[in-house]
């Protein structure tokens, strides 16, 4: 005669959740300051990824300018561009119009520096209407941003 062997079930345990502190959360919120910024200086999404791809680098040529222009789908008018929008200016000429040194004027510096400030929670974006245009409220987005950054204010408050 075969011996029967039973299986005893353990009983279900709950699961444990144990919520890790995150070192660098700060590209949650990168869609809220990316729409602040454009919106506060007029500008448009290939503007602003390229003045910060260009805001640690100092001086550039404009090989650097076409090079990351490729991947934004921008023509060979790059320079003009971001010249007319003043956002760089001529470091230095080169007969060749090859090796022309650009640089970063302080508007754009300036933009770079607000979005890295926004973003790590060092400033706040400011709710009053006359000093942010998002707090008009003119366009159903805007109220849809306005709603988002008075939570993400309230957040950085909390810390």
């Amino acid at each position: 005669m075969y011996k029967a062997f039973y299986l005893h079930k353990k009983p279900k345990q709950t699961k444990k959740y144990t919520q890790r502190e995150k070192e660098n959360n700060y590209l949650k919120n990168w869609r809220v300051v990316r729409y602040y910024i454009q919106k506060k200086y007029d500008l448009n999404i290939k503007e602003l990824e390229m003045i910060l791809y260009l805001y640690d680098m100092g001086l550039f040529t404009r090989k650097d300018l076409y090079d990351y222009g490729r991947i934004c789908s921008w023509g060979n008018n790059v320079v003009t561009l971001l010249k007319d929008r003043g956002l760089i200016t001529m470091w230095m000429k080169d007969p060749g119009r090859k090796k022309d040194l650009f640089h970063l004027t302080q508007k754009a510096k300036l933009i770079c520096n607000h979005a890295y400030k926004k973003l790590n929670g060092e400033e706040i974006i400011s709710e009053n209407p006359y000093r942010n245009e998002i707090f008009k409220g003119t366009t159903k987005i805007d109220k849809a941003y306005k709603k988002l950054i008075k939570m993400m204010n309230s957040r950085h408050e909390e810390k």
